[in-house]
């Protein structure tokens, strides 16, 4: 038996999303983002799903969910238009780059999506950069905790 459903709710999603430092939600690019998942037919969205994090259906449950996020993270580029957005799965995030439209970024993550299937090592500088954020992260969090607990 699957766990999750067959079609990757895109507000699920949304819900379960952070955002890496220096991205917010308001940003063009990340708007765009968004725009594309909606877009998306649920083969696609579960495509996405596959592509970020290796798996293509959601959890059913809050508790299924545990602690995992999906993260956005911004890719830097000159001529972001020509690039594609960059998966780690071990980490479920995406490196996307700042888009000029809509239109550009469906096409980009669309392709992705179907044409870029095999999973990384996430051994990449972006993956790696892209772990340490993490773990900085649960650092942070784990002290915040902590404190909370002792205050």
């Amino acid at each position: 038996m699957a766990c999750g459903s067959v079609d990757v709710s895109v507000e699920a999603l949304r819900a379960r999303t952070k955002y890496g430092e220096g991205v917010a939600a308001f940003e063009p690019h990340v708007r765009y983002f968004w725009q594309a998942m909606h877009a998306f037919s649920a083969k696609e969205r579960a495509a996405f799903l596959r592509f970020v994090w290796g798996r293509s259906r959601l959890p059913a449950t809050a508790a299924q969910w545990g602690d995992q996020w999906m993260r956005i993270h911004s890719m830097e580029s000159a001529d972001p238009d020509s690039r594609l957005p960059v998966a780690h799965t071990c980490f479920f995030s995406v490196e996307l780059p700042r888009y000029t439209s809509a239109r550009v970024a469906y096409a980009k993550l669309l392709y992705a999506v179907t044409h870029c299937v095999d999973i990384d090592a996430d051994t990449s500088g972006e993956g790696v950069a892209n772990a340490q954020l993490q773990r900085t992260h649960s650092r942070e969090q784990s002290l915040s905790h902590a404190s909370d607990a002792d205050g």
